[in-house]
């Protein structure tokens, strides 16, 4: 799976769209007569146009990165030296009179398009790395959160707050395979070494208590760049940290949470339908969980977790059906509204079994529109992140 052998398509893609779109949005930023809107379908249609270019830099992201650098540079007419330019793009402080760059009263705002760059590629780069570790320890594994419906448009860095996780739900064939994770990873650039310890004992413990623990994701978030600097933000003084949640699943357990069981999503005879696991998880749960309709309703779920060695065992909905609306849960909002496979391998191929997931979503969605033929009821309206996608995903998302 290396991909060393595709450095002779860097530099090799067509960057007009990219050009011409972000001289766009550099006109408007630059307008002081614009006061409060950069259109969110112009920002949307830069990160669709990025993310189609660096689909020709696979395996060689930083060059990529210093092309835009590059690019936007010379778009703004900045000098200096790379680390000033760098630095001046990312923060871009035009744009904090501009509500969603800078909103009143929360620390929840869109990166600046160069931060949304930037932080997007670093973490596609590492994902490679994670990859290419896991190479000889067969596994498939699917893309969700901000970087899947996200990329270019709402992956945010280290400030003010905190950054973007990096969400991945890896599928192994069982879990025999997962004590030899932490030793592949362990080559992983960035990689924090105390997290990549704990993944360790944490592993120990879930092979002694597995069985006690039925159909139980093994869940554990691993810090990156963190005391270490990514070589992309030496010299910026730009924090790099992040953090890659990973959620590791048995074959057996994916087919569960995807419903490859049953044929048809639907109510039992009490009217209701409910599908639980446990998860297995090295950070403090919420005290909620907020699943969603395709209507947009919410069902607010409690979680119920106990404190255990290595962390936090909880029992939460995969998903259910109460007063005929259905409510995908957590890990089926990781595979919404993308079902982005970022590898597979032929003995856990993803394909067709997210496909058939994708149908059975909608079949169940045309059997709610039937009951109630006046609502709106979209895909992407069931993910309880909806609100922080890309337009252009949106569009994709609710594609029939």
């Amino acid at each position: 799976m290396s991909t060393s052998g595709n450095s002779a398509f860097c530099g090799k893609a067509d960057w007009r769209r990219v050009k011409q779109l972000y001289q766009q949005f550099s006109a408007i930023a630059n307008d002081p007569e614009q006061k409060n809107l950069v259109p969110d379908t112009l920002m949307s249609s830069l990160a669709e146009a990025l993310g189609r270019v660096l689909a020709h830099y696979d395996g060689c992201e930083v060059p990529f990165l210093e092309e835009l650098l590059h690019m936007w540079s010379e778009a703004e007419n900045l000098l200096g030296t790379r680390s000033e330019r760098f630095r001046d793009l990312y923060y871009d402080k035009r744009l904090d009179r501009f509500t969603p760059y800078h909103p009143p009263g929360t620390d929840r705002r869109r990166p600046k398009p160069f931060e949304a760059s930037v932080e997007t590629v670093r973490r596609l780069r590492d994902l490679n790395g994670v990859r290419d570790a896991l190479e000889s320890a067969p596994s498939s594994a699917i893309l969700g959160g901000s970087l899947s419906y996200g990329r270019f448009y709402n992956v945010s860095g280290a400030f003010p707050g905190q950054s973007s996780d990096t969400d991945l739900l890896l599928v192994i064939a069982d879990y025999g395979q997962l004590k030899e994770l932490p030793r592949r990873l362990s080559g992983c650039g960035g990689l924090n070494g105390e997290s990549l310890r704990d993944f360790e004992h944490r592993v120990e413990i879930f092979e002694r208590e597995k069985e006690h623990w039925p159909r139980c994701v093994f869940s554990h978030k691993l810090k990156f760049w963190d005391p270490d600097t990514d070589p992309v933000l030496s010299e910026t003084q730009i924090p790099g940290r992040y953090v890659l949640s990973f959620h590791v699943f048995s074959w057996d357990l994916f087919e569960y949470i995807i419903l490859r069981d049953i044929s048809m999503f639907e109510p039992e005879g009490n009217g209701q339908f409910v599908r639980h696991i446990h998860d297995y998880r090295n950070t403090k749960p919420r005290t909620h969980d907020n699943q969603r309709s395709f209507s947009g309703i919410d069902s607010s779920v409690l979680l119920k977790y106990d404190e255990v060695d290595g962390g936090y065992l909880g029992e939460i909905r995969v998903c259910h059906i109460e007063a005929d609306r259905f409510f995908p849960g957590l890990h089926q909002n990781l595979i919404l509204p993308q079902f982005e496979i970022r590898w597979e391998v032929p003995s856990l191929r993803l394909y067709l079994p997210l496909l058939s997931f994708r149908w059975k979503l909608l079949e169940r969605l045309h059997e709610e529109r039937r009951l109630r033929p006046f609502e709106l009821q979209e895909l992407s309206l069931s993910h309880t992140r909806k609100f922080v996608f890309s337009p252009h995903v949106v569009r994709r998302a609710d594609r029939e």
